[in-house]
């Protein structure tokens, strides 16, 4: 619930399955305050935390622990740009930021089947749920600041998806679905979301026929409007991630966060204490992405290239303004080929996006809007959209381009048994950042809080044994 620019998520319970058995695990209630003041102050006792990291990762970590009464330090090289378009973006602010349900549609399996001890679907999903209820309950604050998620760049507005083949669920048919039909265990597990009342304003259209009544006045292209078989409607937040990142800095520097723009080289298990007691503190968080892996010598985490257009959506034109956002997923048309994702998102300051491109492996900002796939990618969102091709692009920012975080392992949000020290690694979200974001901070600090509950001083084998019992706890045992 909200009030008074109080923004609560309740206490949540996450249940996997363990060797065959359901294991649950409780997130405590914790409130946030967009008021500038901390909800607990600080006293002379209170910890002192290091984030690294600038990104939205860190600053959904340092407005949890601000507000529970921690000092906190963050420290990156570089940080959010919101004055002009003439800097390049960060990954966090370049992000399509439309929250999935996961998995996510946009073409590349994120979520790995890592072995025990490590995120499954099952975190993922909790995750997301976590933070479509903080942008519920953000965008329900009544003051004339925060209204609808109006400082935060929030929308909630309706996600149209579509696919080519049937979707089979075991309530419709009494059988499980495929392990390896993604579509059908995410439908599955949207539907039991909704009758839990996590998710809003879900609609599911099971036949071509169900499609053509309900968008009978929508501009698809024919190929594309007798091809799908299937699709589904809900409710979905979409963040303006420029407006969203200057919030998050403002509101973390109000409550009394300090800035530090450095480069922190070398390995971070190696110089960790130096760097605690640099900075006179008592832990650190490390969410620095990408960063990660020369940071840690880290190598599961690997950069997926993205980029988007950014098309003007003011109503100017023969274009038809848009308010919902459609997304096509990555699956196999009905001539069994393998199709590319169409992702028209509509941004709350008359700006649409329109994606995606998803190529592994590869660290080159080098694209431009003429490169052959930006010109396939503005091609299939054209067929599946006619209409687009009247669109403008916006001019002073047509185009953006950004590497998205992931891990061969998955997101990470655990305790490290290696360090010898209090650290927490929340990083490798891919292009989930924002549909995780407020449930992997939640996990992060629960983790950390279960850390500090005792001060093992230099004993690095004690601080080692802590965070495996903390990681068994959320993960499993780890193979």
């Amino acid at each position: 619930m909200a009030d008074n620019g109080i923004v609560t998520l309740r206490a949540s319970r996450q249940t996997i399955t363990r060797d065959g058995r359901a294991v649950d695990f409780e997130y405590p209630r914790i409130q946030l305050s967009t008021n500038d003041e901390p909800m607990e102050k600080r006293n002379k006792d209170s910890k002192h935390i290091l984030i690294l990291g600038g990104g939205v990762s860190a600053l959904t970590v340092a407005w949890i622990l601000l507000d529970s009464g921690y000092r906190v330090t963050l420290v990156a090289e570089q940080w959010a740009w919101t004055k002009d378009f003439g800097k390049s973006r960060i990954t966090s602010q370049i992000a399509g930021a439309l929250w999935e349900y996961p998995p996510g549609g946009c073409g590349l399996t994120e979520i790995v089947s890592a072995g025990k001890g490590w995120s499954t679907l099952e975190h993922y999903q909790e995750w997301a749920l976590q933070s479509y209820e903080f942008y519920k309950n953000y965008a329900e604050i009544q003051n004339s600041h925060e209204r609808r998620g109006r400082s935060f760049g929030l929308n909630i507005t309706q996600l149209h998806q579509f696919f080519f083949e049937p979707i089979e669920l075991k309530r419709d048919t009494g059988r499980d679905p495929n392990a390896n039909d993604s579509h059908a265990i995410k439908l599955q597990g949207i539907e039991e979301a909704v009758d839990d009342h996590r998710m809003h304003g879900y609609k599911r259209y099971r036949t071509t026929e169900d499609l053509e009544r309900e968008f009978k006045d929508f501009s698809f292209s024919r190929d594309y409007r007798g091809g799908f078989k299937c699709g589904y409607t809900h409710d979905a937040p979409i963040i303006n991630t420029d407006k969203a990142m200057a919030y998050l800095m403002a509101l973390v520097k109000c409550k009394g966060a300090n800035f530090e723009t450095r480069e922190i080289k070398g390995n971070l298990r190696d110089q960790g204490k130096s760097l605690l007691e640099i900075f006179d503190a008592n832990a650190v968080v490390n969410a620095t992405g990408l960063g990660a892996k020369a940071l840690l010598g880290d190598e599961d985490v690997y950069p997926v290239r993205g980029a988007i257009l950014r098309v003007d959506n003011t109503r100017n034109g023969q274009f038809n303004h848009l308010n919902d956002a459609y997304l096509v997923p990555a699956q196999k048309d009905n001539n069994g080929a393998p199709t590319g994702v169409v992702f028209i998102v509509p941004r709350n300051d008359d700006i649409l996006y329109v994606g995606s491109i998803i190529q592994p492996h590869n660290d080159q900002a080098n694209l431009e809007p003429g490169s052959p796939e930006v010109r396939v990618m503005w091609d299939r969102a054209g067929e599946f959209m006619p209409s687009l091709r009247h669109a403008e692009f916006v001019h002073h920012y047509p185009f953006a381009q950004g590497l998205r975080p992931f891990t061969k392992k998955n997101v990470k949000v655990r305790a490290d048994t290696r360090a010898g020290f209090p650290l927490v690694h929340n990083y490798g979200h891919g292009g989930s950042g924002w549909t995780l974001g407020f449930g992997t901070a939640r996990c992060a600090v629960y983790i950390l809080k279960a850390l500090l509950e005792e001060d093992y001083g230099e004993a690095d084998e004690k601080w080692n044994q802590k965070a495996e019992k903390i990681n068994e706890k959320i993960y499993g045992k780890e193979d």
